[in-house]
């Protein structure tokens, strides 16, 4: 299979999230890490990758404020 380099930004804390999965995982590199954790998210459904908890919050808040549901 060919290969492509891609270099990407990422925040320390992301890093050590990858990291984290590398040794839970015990995975040999960091980009073994990295493209598992790719093909996973590519393989979610859609609903899934387009889940906002953020909103699903908000709603659940004016939700219960309204009285449809007790807190």
């Amino acid at each position: 299979m060919a290969t492509r380099k891609l270099t990407i930004d990422l925040t320390d804390d992301v890093l050590e999230e990858i990291e984290r999965y590398k040794k839970s995982t015990q995975k040999n590199s960091t980009e073994e890490a990295v493209t598992e954790l790719i093909r996973h998210a590519l393989t979610l459904p859609p609903y899934f990758r387009e889940f906002s908890w953020e909103r699903a919050e908000l709603e659940a808040d004016e939700e219960i404020a309204s009285g449809k549901i007790n807190s």
